[in-house]
């Protein structure tokens, strides 16, 4: 069987068909449910105009205009997911508020890594990671989150959040963060220990 990022070929058009459904009411959840956190981690990424931030997995685009609070629709967001039915959600987001400072891209989170910057031929430096909820559900996250440091200039912050529902929720995600990155700090108290907040800064 061919191996991919949900296991086998099959869990993952299995995992994809779910978050496709997922993605109709996928913005009343999370609105709802891991708002605070959301706004917390955001405001730890710290962003400055004409910075750039990568959204993995960027879902329905519920970060961009908390991302583009901050940036003041400057820079540029890159929002990387696997559901067509999510990133369909996140282009009409980005039609509606009439963003041009965001790309989103149908592809695989594994395959993210520092020489798929170059694929538009120029220079990109990415100052900061935002990876949320669907990281936990993600069988190879340990190398997710080493790609998405080497893709950094010094500095990494991420939101990993417990997802309650397809994902796995006893991995230790933010244990793995805290080896790799410094400046590591972690909050649990988000909706009663369900949703937690870890950052951490790229090592020099």
């Amino acid at each position: 069987m061919e191996t991919q990022m949900y296991g086998t070929k099959e869990e993952q058009e299995n995992a994809i068909r779910y978050y496709d459904k997922l993605s109709v009411i996928y913005d009343y959840i999370s609105n709802w449910y891991y708002k605070k956190a959301r706004n917390y981690a955001i405001k730890e990424l710290q962003l400055k105009n004409g910075q750039t931030v990568l959204n993995v997995p960027c879902g329905t685009g519920v970060n961009f205009k908390y991302f583009n609070e901050y940036l003041n629709n400057s820079g540029l967001i890159i929002g990387i997911d696997l559901s067509s039915g999510m990133l369909d959600k996140a282009k009409q987001k980005i039609e509606k508020n009439g963003w041009k400072n965001i790309e989103t891209e149908l592809n695989d989170a594994t395959k993210i890594y520092r020489n798929w910057l170059d694929y538009r031929n120029e220079q990109i430096t990415v100052d900061a990671v935002f990876c949320d909820l669907g990281l936990s559900g993600l069988p190879k996250w340990r190398n997710i989150i080493d790609n998405m440091i080497s893709i950094l200039k010094p500095s990494l912050k991420g939101d990993f959040v417990k997802w309650i529902g397809k994902g796995e929720v006893d991995r230790p995600i933010y244990q793995y963060l805290e080896t790799k990155v410094s400046n590591f700090k972690v909050d649990d108290s988000f909706n009663y220990g369900g949703v937690f907040v870890a950052s951490g800064s790229k090592p020099e």
